[in-house]
């Protein structure tokens, strides 16, 4: 073993503390990276195998009615691999225990088992048998739910009919990956389940025989590129038979969701590891400065000796490599264990067949290569100053610092205010300006990340009060199977337990601006309605206008269109005639793209006599009244679904909001490790430096705790104002968060809570008081009798 390999050893013992507290740094860093490729990766593959595994559609159009025969030409339209008709009709359940109407999608599968285009996967139970027509296949989280299983028998009403079903397996498919009920954007599977039926049974029970009222397809690789001109010649040729809504996979809502979360992995998976990294790498880099000028005799003897510049530039290199490798093979470490914890909160969300945290060596092996480069960088730059000496001038004890007055002292109302203990404390904080400088750095990075986590969760909180509070203020909401008249609205309020009603007339278009298109719908809305009140950017109620539109913003931004202007809208059901249409106000809303209308005038916009598709209500409070209501709406026929709103407030509560919890409290540990040990570090540093002036200080009868009070100053006051210089680097952090998830489903309103402040001054200073702990703990077991033999 050479010299530099003992004394290498001998450095690493010495120094473990320190170490330990960059290491931990950089093991943070590197859990962050693990997990969120590892989470993006454990994804991509699930949905990408699943698709496979189920033949997941390339598009899916909804018609009124066509016979199976005149769809042979399908197959001939360019761009057409395959297509299959089914049937899709909405439901709603009885299921006993449950107070509420369950809503239902129903969908029909082959009598006899064979691979077709979106698929199912069995959990359990089998497929349909020819023991009975009425059997069903219910969706696998539906079932787990409400404890259905091979065997048990659930009621539905189809057709205007009660049905009874025989269950004889659960199942999962792609195309239900994300599965979102009617009116709602979280999955709960308590109040809504998939159910599949035999195709023959289906036929019969909705009168379809013979027919569809769906076709799903799948493009050619040329088409899926570019859909728009194949599914633009299917439509035309289905045309006649009354399409309703044509949706590319693209646009699929569950498709939609996935996609969204898995770009969002990769963005911010790339992105948040640098600031760890980078603050290891600066607090790495004053260590080594600190070690190779307390051994700068040392090394000058080394040169004088032989030993080049490059052998001795290995030696440290190796020292800061083998921090970077620790810390690497821990955060692998970490990472794997949150990247499982990850995956286990995405399986909550999502139906996979298997969704397990696999391990992906290029990812580990990545990340160990990232920290080792920055260990790399933070050593290399804490090292060549004294390197590039000459040896008989690194032989020679490196002259005393500069002393003299700093800046502050020249603001002599302010300087002699002081007393003697804070004058030592800025004079010691002003000319170690590196270390003060990565200090700040570091609390600012720190305080940057948790600001965001609070942030976050403040938005959450404030897009439920604007979403369910102050836009949606209805108790129930029903959705019609097709428009009705506005009689439907005088036998809505005159359900038992409802203190009012108010209509909603919804129609699904194609909004067109030049080149742009966007598949969303209007919402027409009564002149002063209360049950459905959009708002502007400021939070004050719209009133919707006798004529125009009010859009939101998302909608209008994706348009390219502004107050004034014309949009085109093309109706997708009934007499599909384009209308020109000015766009008059325009409305903030953080889920989809709502457009809103005065209910006549959408009326008359699509040749429609006073129609309404559903139907808000204002309810009774009260269990009993609440109980005779729902026991209503199962007997209703007409009825496609039944939201509560109450019951979307609390699924988000219980799932959304949960997960939120612990994702911040993973950033507050973060966050943690990056005060508690680049304060460590620093103190550590500064104590090892000073441990002449401290022993002084002892001998002329200042106390250890009286010591530490400096030493925790320092460190309090950089703390601290690296917290300050945190709070708008936090703020572009969550702005550019919510840039990056404002997509078409979901925005996150940008809001900067002053307990977002708060609780991160807080948070700052308990970890850097945690810190200090071990600064005094040091400062009390220091040989007073060594330190003052220390050579100058």
């Amino acid at each position: 073993m050479s010299v530099l390999d003992v004394k290498l050893r001998r450095e690493l013992r010495h120094s473990a503390g320190l170490l330990l507290a960059i290491g931990s740094i950089i093991a943070v860093g590197v859990a962050y990276l693990v997990t969120t490729r590892s989470a993006y990766q454990n994804l991509s593959d699930a949905k990408r195998v699943y698709y496979a595994q189920c033949r997941m559609a390339d598009f899916w159009i909804d018609l009124k009615k066509v016979p199976l025969a005149d769809l042979t030409s399908l197959g001939e339209i360019p761009g057409v691999s395959e297509f299959r008709p089914r049937i899709q009709f909405f439901a709603t359940a009885d299921v006993p225990r449950v107070l509420e109407p369950v809503n239902g999608l129903v969908l029909s599968l082959p009598d006899r088992p064979r691979a077709v285009i979106n698929d199912i996967v069995l959990r359990r139970g089998s497929y349909f048998t020819d023991n009975r027509d009425n059997e069903v296949i219910v969706s696998e989280a539906f079932a787990r739910v409400h404890n259905l299983h091979p065997g048990s028998w659930i009621h539905l009403l189809l057709n205007n009919r009660r049905q009874d079903l025989f269950v004889v397996g659960t199942a999962i498919s792609s195309e239900f990956v994300y599965m979102l009920g009617p009116g709602t954007f979280i999955p709960d599977p308590e109040h809504f389940g998939v159910f599949y039926l035999k195709q023959s049974y289906a036929e019969e029970v909705f009168d379809f025989d013979g027919a569809a009222n769906q076709v799903v397809g799948v493009l050619t690789p040329e088409a899926r590129a570019r859909p728009r001109e194949t599914l633009r010649r299917l439509e035309l040729a289905l045309a006649p038979y009354g399409v309703f809504n044509t949706v590319s996979l693209k646009d699929q809502s569950s498709n939609m969701y996935l996609s969204n979360e898995i770009q969002g992995l990769g963005t911010f998976g790339s992105v948040m590891p640098l600031i760890f990294l980078t603050v290891a790498a600066l607090v790495l880099n004053v260590l080594m400065t600190r070690l190779t000028e307390q051994q700068r005799i040392v090394l000058g003897t080394f040169k004088a000796l032989g030993y080049s510049s490059a052998t001795i530039m290995l030696h440290f290199l190796r020292f800061g490599l083998v921090v970077g490798l620790i810390g690497g093979l821990i955060g692998c470490g970490l990472g794997y264990w949150f990247a499982s914890f990850v995956t286990g909160m995405y399986r909550q969300f999502y139906e996979f067949p298997e969704l397990p945290n696999r391990i992906y060596p290029w990812t580990y092996f990545g990340a160990v290569a990232i920290s080792l480069t920055f260990a790399m960088l933070g050593t290399l730059q804490g090292t060549r100053h004294v390197l590039r000496l000459q040896p008989a001038e690194a032989m020679r004890s490196k002259p005393p610092r500069q002393g003299g007055a700093i800046l502050l002292e020249r603001f002599t109302w302010f300087w002699n205010r002081l007393t003697f203990d804070w004058r030592m404390v800025l004079r010691s904080v002003v000319r170690n300006r590196v270390r003060t400088g990565v200090g700040l750095f570091a609390a600012a990075m720190g305080s940057s990340l948790l600001v965001c986590g609070f942030c976050l969760v403040a938005a959450t909180f404030e897009l439920v009060d604007i979403e369910f509070r102050q836009l949606l203020r209805s108790d129930v909401d029903l959705t019609f199977k097709e428009a009705q008249s506005i009689d439907a609205l005088r036998e809505a309020r005159r359900l038992p337990g409802v203190d009012d009603a108010e209509p909603v007339f919804s129609v699904s278009c194609m909004f067109e601006n030049g080149p742009r298109q966007r598949l969303g719908a209007v919402r027409g809305l009564t002149p002063g309605a209360q049950l459905t009140v959009p708002r502007d950017g400021e939070g004050r109620p719209l009133r919707v206008p006798e004529v125009g539109l009010t859009m939101s913003r998302k909608m209008a931004e994706l348009l390219g269109l502004k107050p004034g202007d014309m949009v085109t809208v093309r109706p997708i059901q009934g007499l599909r005639i384009p209308r020109q249409v000015p766009v008059v106000q325009i409305t903030d809303t953080f889920m989809g793209l709502n457009v809103y209308a005065d209910i006549n005038y959408l009326s008359h916009l699509v040749y429609e006599e006073s129609a309404t598709s559903g139907v808000q209500l204002k309810t009774q409070s009260n269990r009993a009244a609440r109980a005779e209501l729902f026991a209503a709406l199962k007997q209703l026929p007409a009825v496609e679904a039944v939201n509560v709103r109450s019951d979307l407030i609390e699924n988000l509560q219980n799932t959304v909001l949960k997960n939120l919890q612990v994702m911040i409290s993973m950033l507050v540990l973060f966050a943690g490790v990056i005060f508690f040990g680049s304060i460590l570090n620093a103190s550590l540093i500064n104590l090892a430096e000073r441990q002449r002036e401290v022993a002084t200080l002892r001998v002329l009868g200042y106390g250890e705790w009286q010591i530490g009070g400096y030493f925790f100053r320092e460190s309090l006051l950089v703390n601290l104002a690296g917290t300050l210089l945190g709070f708008p680097l936090g703020y572009a952090i969550t702005f550019a968060m919510v840039l990056a998830y404002n997509n078409e489903l979901l925005r996150i309103p940008m809001v900067f809570p002053p307990t977002a402040i708060l609780w991160t001054m807080l948070l700052s200073i308990f970890f850097g008081s945690l810190a200090h702990v071990f600064v005094q703990r040091s400062i009390n077991r220091l040989d007073c009798v060594e330190a003052l033999q220390m050579k100058e």
